[in-house]
């Protein structure tokens, strides 16, 4: 369900060049406080900005893009600068990369030089990813102004749209953007600085394609990611709701199902049967059922490839599987004649922790990826102990008239009939299904939810996240504690629908993997941990048992160097008190006899 944001401290980005002529300290319209240039303070969040129907020329491409909010902020409203003849329509965007004190987050070159490859290289990935919707929109010029490009943490976000027509007279191409990177970023770090500087020079001459740039991106940030260990756990649970006597959600893993699955905790599904439709509960353990089995055969099928399989052929295959699924109960309501609301149709969110298999001098490493598939208005979140990302888009109306141009999210949310589905499994053929696919990359400890929306319903996820997101990671509470803990919060809230959670934690930090690697041995939560020593013995090279051998030997003879050093060391500063202990423990043997004569 879409639901407007609680009244809070607003901070917008005004889009426009002339504001930044506007002094710090300045009250605009008796409303908007400036921070910074372009950096305003809403003081009356409470009331609603001002409107312009329709959009105009510059305000179109947010709303085109709002599927990528995520990386792009979105348009909240506008604001009448009155200049000597005319009036200047400043476009204000929220979901700007600004913290919670009003300060922009680190640009992409203040975060450059000391960043790890692994993220250097996985937010080009994401620059390079945003390039052909940019271009498609007519913003492509957002790409190529470095101020423009912030990092929150793993995810790159940008400031604003920068219309190409404004720099018409330089076009931005591939070319440009590898002078540009081969300029600014030329403090790559050594691991991967020589790759870099060849494909931005490739770039340069012109001599690389889009496709080609993202493959080489990729391939350097899985490599990297390759190097880190992985701890995975994952549970979840239901709550039929105050109000329901039964459940139409259905997800996976149940603890029966993840003490059987193969695929060691990698697949997570939440799906949540129509409400007002016959057969929801049928719909939602079908397409649960139909999606395990056919993404367990796709995850071994990416663990036995011998080549990198890149990010878009996957997502394609995703979406095939979801429209096959879809496609199942579209015919099995054929089948049984069902029609209009006794259509029998469900939502669904899916996450795939995707095992390609990388060799590297460790061995074999995880490439550390995510997929994120989903339809309708179940959720997923990234959630760490410093914020809370919602990785999905509902499928509502709500969305619908944001994204073809027609109002803005937060006027919109407010629609009487903004939470409507517009589309879920089973409810039209599956070539007019619209399922997104996503790809995350798993390189910092998080918590990874997925809800049905009795969860997510009056942004409860947003109001309590903070409660669990530490105690879950640093694992002062149990997954599956957390798990209860968070549908108990929601009946008493939410209590009026269906509630529905899992819960995947992931830790790539080397003190939590180790926590992890424990976990397992104990026979407590259920993780999955790359290189285990099974599949170590059954898959390493000869070259790397016997490079583990020769370490584990110049460990075992390094330590005992070091104890014969401190050994002599001792004696050599410490004589008296070694000849003292020494008779302690080894007694002189004479004495022994004359004393025990004595005392006979």
């Amino acid at each position: 369900m879409t639901t407007a944001q609680p009244v809070m401290s607003r901070y917008l980005w005004a889009a426009e060049r002339q504001a930044t002529w506007i002094p710090a300290d300045r009250l605009v319209e008796d409303r908007y406080h400036v921070i910074a240039p372009q950096l305003w303070l809403d003081t009356k969040p409470q009331e609603p900005p001002d409107i312009l129907s329709p959009l105009p020329r510059q305000a179109l491409a947010y709303a085109h893009l709002y599927q990528y909010k995520l990386h792009l902020p979105q348009l909240h409203g506008f604001c009448s600068l009155k200049r000597s003849h005319e009036t200047i329509e400043i476009p204000l965007l929220e979901n700007v990369p600004i913290d919670s004190e009003g300060k922009l987050l680190p640009s992409l070159l203040e975060a450059w030089s000391t960043a790890t490859p692994l993220y250097q290289a996985y937010w080009l990935w994401q620059a390079i990813d945003l390039w052909a919707p940019l271009a498609g929109t007519g913003v492509l010029s957002s790409l190529v102004v470095m101020d423009n490009l912030r990092v929150d943490g793993w995810c790159l976000r940008l400031c604003e749209l920068i219309p190409d027509y404004t720099t018409a007279s330089n076009k931005v191409t591939l070319a440009k953007l590898g002078t540009l990177w081969l300029q600014a970023l030329g403090g790559a770090n050594l691991e991967i600085a020589d790759r870099l500087t060849t494909l931005f020079m490739k770039m340069e001459a012109e001599r690389v394609s889009l496709r080609d740039v993202s493959a080489e991106l990729n391939r350097i940030a899985i490599e990297q990611a390759a190097l880190l260990p992985l701890a995975w756990q994952i549970a979840g649970g239901t709550d039929a709701g105050a109000s329901y006597e039964h459940n139409e959600d259905s997800y996976y893993p149940t603890p029966l199902e993840l003490a059987q699955d193969i695929t060691g905790g990698k697949i997570a599904i939440i799906c949540d049967g129509v409400a007002g439709h016959e057969g929801g509960e049928v719909a939602s353990q079908m397409a649960v059922k139909l999606l395990k089995i056919e993404t367990q055969l796709l995850l071994q099928e990416l663990i036995n490839s011998q080549e990198i399989v890149p990010p878009e052929q996957i997502c394609n295959t995703i979406g095939a599987i979801v429209r096959v699924v879809n496609n199942t109960i579209t015919a099995q309501n054929q089948t049984q004649g069902r029609e209009d609301r006794r259509r029998m149709g469900t939502t669904m969110v899916m996450a795939l922790q995707v095992n390609q298999r990388i060799p590297n001098h460790n061995g074999v490493g995880n490439s550390h990826e995510i997929y994120i598939a989903h339809v309708g208005d179940s959720r997923a979140y990234w959630i760490t102990p410093h914020r809370c990302q919602l990785l999905t888009l509902d499928d509502d109306i709500a969305t619908r008239e944001v994204k073809q141009g027609r109002d803005v999210p937060w006027h919109s949310a407010n629609r009487p009939d903004a939470t409507a589905l517009t589309q879920a499994l089973g409810m039209k053929p599956g070539e007019l299904i619209r399922p997104t696919v996503q790809r995350f990359m798993a390189i910092e400890d998080g918590i990874l939810l997925l809800c049905s929306d009795g969860l997510s319903d009056r942004n409860l996820v947003e109001r309590s996240w903070q409660e669990y997101a530490d105690r879950i990671l640093q694992t002062d509470i149990p997954l599956t504690e957390a798990v209860q803990s968070w549908l108990a919060l929601a009946h008493r809230q939410n209590g009026d629908d269906n509630i529905s959670l899992v819960l995947m934690s992931c830790q790539v930090s080397t003190e939590k993997s180790r926590l992890g690697s424990q976990l397992v041995a104990l026979g407590g939560n259920r993780l999955d941990r790359e290189n285990r020593s099974s599949e170590g013995d059954s898959g390493a090279t000869p070259q790397f048992a016997l490079s583990r051998f020769i370490n584990l030997f110049l460990w075992i003879t390094t330590s005992i160097g070091l104890l014969a050093a401190i050994a002599i060391a001792i004696a050599f500063f410490y004589p008296d008190w070694v000849e003292n202990m020494h008779h302690q423990f080894f007694p002189d043997r004479s004495s022994q006899i004359e004393q025990n004569r004595s005392n006979d």
